[in-house]
């Protein structure tokens, strides 16, 4: 059956909210929804909350499981779900968060009405790191994008260096699937690498100012990563090769308007994983080699693209990636400190 739109929540031993998250998508007042589940193969009975609600709840029979053959992290199953997806337009949805009954239903009319690939609203960020909660709204402008290249522009330059997280966006999936687009399959900046290339071929985009999803961080969560104080080294270049990952964009991107504002993006977001690592560096295990952390400034241009096509602050980024391990690192972290980096 052919659904308008898929909600897909990934599940690994969420079952301690998954009940709640799952009532406030099945609350949905958009009726022609698809609810996608992907059992990445917990431990906790997940999946008993999920069969219950499939027996009991007046959509359950929309409620669809698919399983992993084995625990493969959440890069995995979102590339699941965009195979899987039956909808036109697919909404990720995490296991441990909320969303407000018509949040569908507003996203869908701005996609109709502006015939967008990609509708985002607003959300809150509550902090459960103690007994009193804390609770952020994030309140976008309203705005419509319907050029080419205005969308990746403004996502690039002023939308804070990317908002890289992929929940609360909804999704158009032909075009996910048309350019062949994926996660990493890590669990861990997934979200924010896939994010990097897709805003690059997005052409019509929605944002909402309405508040619909609540984002919960929590301790001992993947969004808590820093927190840890014994961290293996193989993951920290797992890591770093997820953002690397991107970066052969950058030639497929020579000549647009936001080529030298993207390379920024990436560059400092690389920038900044050096800096934690060194700020946590008696952490990993075995030891980070400045050269390791060298090759991860590298630029994905040449020089001579970098002169050409970029300005002054990428032409220096190449340099902090070209210049002996030792000088760069050290140059970090001077620059790491006067930033209040590290």
């Amino acid at each position: 059956m052919k659904h308008d739109v898929t909600i897909a929540i990934p599940v690994y031993n969420a079952k301690r909210y998954l009940r709640d998250t799952m009532l406030s998508a099945l609350a949905q007042d958009y009726p022609n929804v698809e609810f996608l589940i992907v059992d990445d193969c917990g431990t906790d009975g997940s999946m008993d909350v999920i069969r219950l609600l499939q027996q009991e709840h007046p959509r359950g029979r929309d409620i669809r499981v698919v399983h992993q053959p084995q625990n493969m992290g959440v890069g995995a199953a979102r590339n699941r779900i965009i195979d899987e997806a039956r909808g036109e337009f697919l909404y990720f949805l995490d296991a441990d968060d909320l969303i407000v009954p018509n949040t569908i239903s507003l996203m869908m009319a701005a996609a109709r009405q502006h015939d967008a690939q990609w509708v985002r609203a607003s959300h809150e960020r509550i902090e459960i790191y103690d007994e009193t909660p804390r609770t952020k709204p994030i309140v976008l402008e309203n705005k419509v994008f319907a050029d080419n290249n205005s969308f990746a522009t403004f996502a690039i330059r002023d939308f804070g260096h990317l908002d890289t997280s992929i929940w609360n966006i909804l999704f158009k999936v032909s075009l996910l699937r048309l350019h062949r687009l994926r996660f990493v399959e890590t669990n861990f900046w997934e979200d924010m690498a896939f994010t990097y290339e897709l805003v690059t071929y997005v052409e019509r985009a929605v944002m909402l100012s309405n508040i619909t999803y609540s984002y919960y961080c929590r301790d001992n969560t993947l969004s808590n990563f820093q927190n840890r104080q014994d961290i293996s080294k193989q993951e920290i270049l797992r890591n770093m090769a997820t953002i690397d990952s991107v970066k052969p964009n950058a030639q497929r991107l020579l000549g647009r308007t936001y080529l030298a504002d993207w390379l920024n993006a990436v560059l400092t977001t690389d920038f900044y994983i050096v800096c934690n690592v060194l700020k946590k560096r008696h952490c990993i295990h075995p030891r980070m080699t400045d050269a390791e952390l060298r090759n991860c400034l590298r630029s994905p241009l040449s020089f001579a693209q970098t002169v050409r096509h970029c300005g002054v602050q990428q032409w220096l980024q190449w340099l902090l990636g070209a210049m002996p391990a030792p000088l760069s690192v050290t140059l970090v972290k001077l620059l790491g400190r006067m930033k209040g980096a590290i």
